[in-house]
Parts: structure tokens; sequence; C-alpha cells
């Protein structure tokens, strides 16, 4: 697929709008299978929809964005409220950690993997972002879901 601005603004519109759905799914199927698990999920579909971005050739690349922003929205607000649960004596240092470090860091690497871009390609630059969300998975791996809810028994991805 030829790049362009008409594919960028696409794309973006997608990417948008897949955070839109992720974000409204993420509270939904948390309440029914719990955040941990729901989190779990989110980070599977984002490994392999991060790796269909990177290497998927075509106009399907936004079929994978779309699902890319899905995965990654998901557990946005569930991994704040986990931070909280996990830290009730300290919710506000909770709520910093998980959305003020996440998002301090994206924006620290986002030069570099621009600059990486500059200099060899896109695929090239956002092919190590394939891992990310399957760290996240193993991160979530070794997480239960807090007060007692159904999720200590380990089951589910």
């Amino acid at each position: 697929m030829d790049g362009g601005e008409s594919a960028g603004l696409v794309a973006l519109f997608v990417l948008y709008l897949g955070g839109i759905v992720g974000s409204m799914l993420g509270g939904a199927l948390a309440q029914r299978f719990g955040r941990v698990r729901v989190s779990r999920w989110a980070y599977v579909v984002s490994t392999v929809a991060v790796a269909g971005v990177v290497w998927v050739p075509g106009y399907s690349i936004y079929a994978f964005l779309a699902l890319a922003s899905i995965g990654m929205y998901t557990p946005f607000s569930l991994q704040i409220t986990l931070g909280q649960d996990y830290l009730p004596s300290r919710v506000g240092t909770a709520s910093g950690v998980t959305l003020g470090l996440a998002v301090s860091v994206g924006g620290l690497a986002s030069p570099g993997i621009g600059a990486l871009a500059d200099r060899t390609s896109l695929q090239v630059a956002l092919a190590p972002l394939v891992l990310m969300p399957a760290i996240s998975w193993l991160m979530f791996a070794t997480l239960r879901e807090p007060g007692g809810r159904g999720e200590a028994d380990g089951q589910g991805t």
C-alpha cells in the first residue's frame, strides 16, 4: 500500500475509533469476566494485531490497526482501577504510576522510534513494538484479581 496523507488520516481515524470501542469493551467485559482476565486477552489480541500492522501488506493493515487499537485501549482503564485496588491506601500514587508512567515512557520513546523510522523504515521502527503487548501479557500472567473475585483460579489467558 502506498502511504500518503490520506492513508495516514484513515489510519488515525481507525486508531481513534478502535480506542473508543476498546474503552467501552473494557468495562463491559471486565464486569463479566474480571479485569485481569480481560486485560490478558486484550494483550494477546494486541500482540497478534501489532504484528499484523508491522508485517501484513496492503489495505488489510487497517483491520490489524483497528484490532491493535481495540486491544490496547481495552485494558487501559482496567489497569488504573487494578492499581488502585492493589494499593488501596495509596489510590493517588497507584493512579499516577499506572497512567502517568505509561504515558511518560511512551512520550520518551516516541522520538527515538520516529528517528529510527526516518533512518530505516516504519516497519523496522515498529517491529520491536510487537514485544510490548507480549511483555504486558507476561506481567499480567502473575496477577490475580484483587478482592477474591474468581480470577485466583488462574484459568484463562
